[in-house]
């Protein structure tokens, strides 16, 4: 795995963004097809990925008909297992618990090919078989490659002529197209917002450091070509993230530069942007209680039913009372209760926290909690993501 990333919440994301998009579709249909699956996400990568591991099975089931029994290579049980395969590609048919985890790698893939390319090209080249990339190889790369192309394209350029070559050779010729062409390589910023519209993608979350770096007609199939063959690249329509300009092509999204505050932060959650983080406790010396009876300012209120007694400075900050619980909600909190307590879903996260927030009374506010949202999103009120967020109205209440 890419040291850029955080794993458990990458996994965590890819995860989420699946059941969402999944869970959108199959509301209303049992089994996706193919041409369906090239418009099932808003970002065209993910679809091509599903599509790349669909051609994969498609090829390893063909070979699996072959039998030391009967001749295979024989023009006419050639051409016959060719229509025959041709066929059966044109009529692709997954339902949702065999979409679902395809549709998670995909997003993975994705991600991991937007934030570090690099790693992403190295990691693929690496574990060729026999150490060697043949040519068919690195056509079916750069067929299914959107994001970054330019890549895989640069290396299939080079192989011209050589039916396969060493896996050091195609490293090293990755590493002088990345030296020469680094400036090429798509910025995250773009993609950001595709993601966001199912599941909030927040880059400061996901990754180690908060530092980053025409729509065509469908084509016409034939009983005598398979679905994998057609040209993928003009059967994905872009999706404008906003209305299309006269010429078709998808508009230009002006973001702030990488180097920017609002890069790190996570984008479209609302419109009055991401939640303030709780102010840190102050690092100055504490002044240490001369007196007895400013000793008992330190101990915790009986009604904790904890024993009392002196406790530290982190201590007293956490259990202090808070005006505000969107104010004191983290980013990285913010994120995990969307995601993990209101199905991705901003809007609805916004709300309920607006609604806790006008409450009058803790069992107000814990009546909404029990009675309500475990309810209606079928809450695990054991969970940690619940516990958190109690512990929270605690402090807003105290």
């Amino acid at each position: 795995m890419s040291n850029k990333f955080n794993s458990s919440s990458l996994t965590e994301y890819c995860k989420s963004y699946a059941r969402k998009v999944a869970g959108e579709f199959f509301a209303h249909h049992t089994v996706i097809s193919g041409q369906e699956l090239l418009k099932l996400s808003a970002v065209s990568q993910v679809n091509l990925f599903v599509i790349s591991t669909l051609s994969e099975k498609w090829r390893s089931d063909a070979e699996r008909f072959r039998s030391p029994y009967f001749d295979f290579e024989h023009p006419d049980v050639r051409q016959a297992m060719q229509v025959f395969m041709n066929t059966v590609s044109q009529h692709i048919s997954v339902r949702r618990d065999h979409l679902e985890p395809l549709l998670a790698e995909a997003t993975r893939r994705t991600l991991v090919l937007l934030f570090d390319p690099r790693y992403y090209f190295d990691d693929i080249l690496r574990n060729q078989s026999d150490f060697s990339l043949s040519a068919e190889t690195a056509h079916q790369l750069t067929r299914y490659t959107q994001i970054n192309k330019f890549v895989p394209a640069a290396i299939e350029e080079r192989m011209k002529g050589k039916s396969s070559v060493y896996v050091n050779q195609a490293l090293n010729w990755l590493d002088e197209i990345l030296m020469q062409r680094g400036r090429e390589l798509e910025k995250p910023d773009k993609y950001i917002p595709l993601f966001s519209e199912k599941v909030l993608l927040d880059p400061g979350v996901l990754l180690r450091k908060a530092s980053y770096e025409h729509v065509p007609q469908p084509t016409v199939f034939t009983p005598n070509k398979s679905f994998f063959d057609t040209d993928i690249e003009t059967t994905v329509p872009p999706v404008p993230l906003a209305a299309p300009s006269s010429n078709g092509f998808e508009p230009v999204v002006n973001l702030a530069p990488p180097d920017s505050e609002s890069s790190v932060r996570p984008l479209f959650l609302d419109d009055s942007g991401p939640a303030a983080e709780p102010a840190a406790p102050s690092m100055q010396p504490s002044q240490m209680p001369t007196h007895t009876s400013d000793v008992s300012t330190l101990e915790v209120s009986p009604k904790t039913e904890e024993p009392a007694g002196p406790v530290t400075i982190g201590e007293t900050f956490y259990r202090a009372p808070i005006e505000s619980i969107s104010k004191s909600i983290s980013l990285n909190q913010k994120f995990m209760f969307i995601n993990q307590l209101f199905n991705g879903s901003a809007a609805s996260y916004n709300e309920a926290i607006e609604q806790l927030d006008h409450a009058t009374s803790y069992e107000q506010a814990h009546d909404l909690v029990t009675n309500r949202y475990s309810a209606q999103y079928s809450w695990d009120m054991n969970s940690d993501e619940v516990g958190m967020l109690v512990e929270i109205l605690k402090r807003r209440f105290a």
